[in-house]
Parts: structure tokens; sequence; C-alpha cells
């Protein structure tokens, strides 16, 4: 990856990386989807990062991993987006109920399921000044892959796993931050890595064509069902070891890899009416 592009992923690492995928599954979301996407949208993608980065050159290789986590630094000055990282599905419950899971909080935004559709309509308007269209596509680079950790989307009176401590191998993590990072950095160190062990030995041969569909909400809620099936079937003790992980690691698999699947559609079907934006 050209220098410029690792020197601003360097700039754009999350404040709290408990409040979502660490940054290494942010990148390997949004590489993922940029290995998806077509030529055009790329280019109308270039173009618009390009207001972001005035050094890079029209022809230089676009990176959504360089902008995958900028939304966690956001929040961190920007308080009324907080809430739009996740969305609060009872534990017990197992559906979504928009008056209540994604009520707006008047000092910290309602939830992820809005926040992605109202990106979206910013995103495709082309009425709107392209710095605009450009902070909602990086929000919704972050967002698309926050609402596939099934802890962003689940809630059990712990703050989506935030409260509950947890051992893994031995080291005492929050069981979400569990989930953000330590599963993903147990199987493979580097990221760029992770990405090609999914390319090679997740998505050959798989069946795949009716994962990248479906809606915000419909994602938030297969995610929590993940949740309820795995994340939350924590041993007596705590003690996340083999038996949990080995469980747990095709999960986070899967779900780093629709994720960027959908990703990608989501980006191509929202720039397809956009050819007369500047």
């Amino acid at each position: 990856m050209k220098t410029i592009w690792l020197a601003i992923l360097a700039l754009a690492l999350p404040c709290e990386q408990v409040f979502a995928w660490g940054q290494e599954g942010h990148s390997i979301v949004a590489e993922l989807a940029e290995h998806r996407l077509d030529q055009p949208t790329l280019e109308k993608i270039r173009l618009l990062l390009k207001i972001e980065i005035p050094s890079a050159t029209h022809d230089a290789r676009v990176s959504l991993g360089s902008i995958a986590s900028w939304a966690d630094d956001y929040r961190a000055e920007h308080d009324e987006t907080r809430n739009w990282h996740f969305v609060n599905i009872p534990f017990e419950r197992g559906t979504y109920d928009p008056q209540v899971d994604c009520k707006a909080d008047p000092k910290f935004g309602d939830c992820i399921i809005n926040a992605i559709e109202r990106n979206r309509v910013l995103l495709a308007d082309c009425t709107r000044m392209p710095a605009e269209r450009a902070q909602a596509l990086k929000f919704l680079v972050h967002l698309i892959g926050d609402i596939h950790q099934p802890l962003h989307d689940t809630d059990r009176n712990d703050h989506g796993g935030n409260d509950v401590v947890v051992t893994f191998f031995g080291k005492s993590v929050k069981l979400h931050a569990a989930w953000d990072t330590e599963i993903i950095m147990h199987s493979v160190f580097a990221w760029g890595a992770y990405v090609t062990r999914l390319e090679t030995t997740w998505f050959p041969g798989r069946d795949v064509t009716s994962l990248d569909g479906g809606s915000p909400t419909d994602w938030a809620l297969e995610a929590h069902q993940l949740a309820r099936e795995t994340a939350y079937v924590i041993p007596d003790g705590g003690a996340l070891e083999m038996n949990y992980y080995t469980a747990a690691q095709p999960v986070v698999d899967r779900q780093l890899a629709v994720a960027g699947m959908r990703l990608a559609k989501f980006l191509k079907d929202t720039f397809k009416p956009t050819t007369a934006c500047p």
C-alpha cells in the first residue's frame, strides 16, 4: 500500500476501540469491499477522497482502508454521533423496535440503522457539497463494518459486552474488545494477511449470491442472533479458551466477509445515480 495511504491510516486509528471493530477489522472490511468495486464506482470514490486528501493524485490507488476508522476519531469530538455506531436490541427480545431501540437522544443521536440511511441519502445527493458527501462516504465505510459486529446490535444491560470482563487465552479483556480485536489478531496478526486468508479460503467455492443483499435492519438482526448464539455463550468463570475461539472465529470470518461484500454493493448502488455529480 502506498506510503501516503499508510500515513493517513495511522492518523485514522480509533481512540476507543471498545466501541467498534478494531482498526484491523475495519481495514479488513474496507479492503474486501474495495476488491469488489467496479471502476466507475472507484473513480467516484477517488474524486471524493481527493477533497479529503488534497495531496493524493487522481491516479493514486484508492484505499477505503485509509478512511475506515475515521468515524471513531470524529465521534471522540462529536458526541452527537456517539449512538450512530450501534443499536441496542435487547438480548431477550430478538426483534427490532425502532421507536425504542433507535430513539434519538438529544445529546448522543439515534442509532446505526438510521445513521446508515441518512448518510446514504446524503452521499447520493448531488446538490450537497462534495465535502459533505465525502464525509457521508467515510461514515458509511465505517458504520457498515460496525453493524456486522454482533455486540454492536445486542444489549444485555452490559453496554454490548463492555461491562463483561473475561480472559482471552489468559489475557483480561472486555467481551466487546475480544470480538473487536482479540479474535481477529489471534488468527492472523496482520490485517492484510487476514484479507488474503478470507479471499483464498473463505470465498472460493462458496455460494455468496444471497449474502450481499438485505437492509441495515436485516444485518443488525442477523448479527444480533449471532451474539445470542455465540458471543454470549461464555464458559463459567469467563475463560475464553480454544473451545470458545473455535466457535467464534468462523463467525468473525463470516461477518467480516459479508460486511465487505455488502459494503461494496451498497456503495455501487448508492453511486449509480450520481453521474451528474461534480
